[in-house]
Order: C-alpha cells, then sequence, then structure tokens
C-alpha cells in the first residue's frame, strides 16, 4: 500500500479562504494550475500573499502534497454562475466537493506528481466515503466553456479521465486491503 504524508500549510484567512465550514464532502474536482513550472509551496504562498478570490484545498507536485484551506471549508474552485455542479450534484462545489489542483511542467517529474494526485483522490475517497468512479468530476466538465483541466494535462502524458479514474480506483482498492 502507498502512502504520501499530507503537509497542511494553511493559507490566512482572507478572500482565498473565507473559513466557511461545510458539513460535508459529496465529490472531488480535479483541475491543474494552469501554471506549467509552479509548484505546490509556490502556489500555496501565492494563495497566501495575494487572496484572490479562487482558491482550492491541496496542491501537489512530485515532491509534497500541501492543503493550504481545511478540507471541512469553503474554497473557492468553481464559478458559483456556472450551474452544472448543482445539476450532477444536486450542490454547488465550492460548498460540497474538494478541490484537487495537479501541478506540473518545468522541472516537475510529472509521474511522480500524477502517483501523489492519483492517490490522493484515492485517500479522499476512503477518507469521505466517496466513490471513484462516481465521485470525481475535472473542472472541464463543470465550466466547458471556459476550462480544459486537467483534461489536456492528462492527454498530453497519455492518460485519458477513464485511465486516470481507472488507477484512482486501483490505488482505492489497495487502500482498503
Amino acid at each position: 500500500m502507498v502512502m504520501f504524508p499530507i503537509e497542511r500549510v494553511y493559507i490566512s484567512y482572507g478572500n482565498s479562504r473565507p473559513g466557511i465550514k461545510v458539513p460535508k464532502r459529496r465529490f472531488i474536482v480535479c483541475h491543474d494550475t494552469g501554471n506549467p513550472g509552479s509548484d505546490a509551496i509556490g502556489n500555496r504562498d501565492f494563495f497566501e500573499e495575494v487572496q484572490p478570490k479562487s482558491s482550492a484545498h491541496t496542491f501537489i507536485d512530485d515532491q509534497r502534497i500541501i492543503e493550504i484551506i481545511p478540507l471541512d471549508e469553503v474554497a473557492y474552485h468553481v464559478r458559483y454562475s456556472v450551474p452544472t455542479d448543482n445539476e450532477i450534484y444536486g450542490y454547488n462545489a465550492n460548498n460540497a466537493a474538494i478541490g484537487v489542483e495537479l501541478c506540473y511542467g518545468g522541472s516537475i517529474n510529472f509521474w511522480d506528481a500524477y502517483t501523489k494526485f492519483v492517490w490522493y483522490h484515492a485517500y479522499l475517497c476512503q477518507r469521505y466515503g466517496l466513490n471513484p468512479k462516481k465521485d470525481i468530476v475535472t473542472h472541464k466538465m463543470l465550466d466547458p466553456a471556459r476550462k480544459i483541466d486537467p483534461l489536456e494535462v492528462l492527454k498530453q502524458q497519455g492518460i485519458s479521465f477513464t485511465q486516470f479514474l481507472a488507477d484512482i480506483y486501483r490505488m482505492y482498492v489497495s487502500l482498503r486491503a
């Protein structure tokens, strides 16, 4: 069974971290940073310093898994004005989903980052009682007019979303063993 350390280096309360508690996690939205070469700690520091009205819970690169917002709090990783999340899950993603960002490009070893990304999704499914075949969605699926993440980054490495979910499921099964 593969396990990776999770660092909890939370950003301060502000625009990126409103501190609003959520009662239950219902699904996961996978993203990529859209900023090739930026690593997990660099993204964490950006959200700490700039405090834009956007965020995600976790950033993953080839070296680290860093949670920047507690998983029981809101993170602003999907636009409220796009209703797809409500249509699919009956909930707004920011209030019901965990946002997970893949860091890639530059000096980041994609396969090491991908392994951690897959593991973390499997870990979240196990922790929150989520179905790895049904409760993981891409940012592109929720906001197809504006977003391509993480499908394009995965595609560049020859990984389809179906393969990504299969990889998560295999890891999920190994975590349960």
